[in-house]
C-alpha cells in the first residue's frame, strides 16, 4: 500500500469508536447521523453524510457497493475497479470527507456535501 494511504491502512484516524476504547464517557457513536458506531469505514463510507459526498465524486457506482469491515479492505477493492487518476480522486474526496466532519465536530460547520466535493475536485 502506498505510504499516503496509511492513514487508511492502519486504521489511525481517531474515530468516536476508537475514542470510546480510551475514554469511557465517549460514545462510540456517529455523531453526525446516529445510527452506528463510528468506525474508520463508516465514517469514510458508509455514514448517509459520506454517501451524499461520495455519490457526487465516485466516477464508478459499484464502488459504493458491497459490506466492508474496514477501510483498506474498500479501497483495495475500489483500486481494483478504477483507474489511478480516479482512485486518485476518490482519496482526496475521502480525506475532505474526514476534514469535513472534523469541522463539524471542533468548529460546529459543516459543509453541505457538494461543497464537499467542490472542494476536493479543486485539489
Amino acid at each position: 500500500m502506498d505510504m499516503s494511504l496509511a492513514w487508511l491502512g492502519h486504521d489511525i484516524l481517531p474515530t468516536y469508536e476508537k475514542i470510546s476504547g480510551i475514554r469511557k464517557e465517549v460514545d462510540g457513536i456517529c455523531q453526525r447521523c446516529g445510527s452506528d458506531k463510528e468506525t474508520l469505514i463508516h465514517a469514510m463510507r458508509d455514514c448517509p453524510r459520506a454517501q451524499e459526498v461520495l455519490v457526487h465524486g465516485v466516477l464508478n457506482n459499484k464502488a459504493l457497493e458491497g459490506t466492508y469491515n474496514s477501510c483498506v479492505d474498500w479501497i483495495e477493492d475500489v483500486a481494483r475497479m478504477l483507474d489511478k487518476k480516479a482512485l486518485s480522486n476518490l482519496i482526496t474526496v475521502i480525506w475532505n470527507i474526514w476534514n469535513n466532519q472534523n469541522n463539524r465536530v471542533f468548529r460546529g460547520e459543516e459543509e453541505a456535501a457538494m461543497v464537499t466535493w467542490g472542494t476536493a475536485a479543486v485539489l
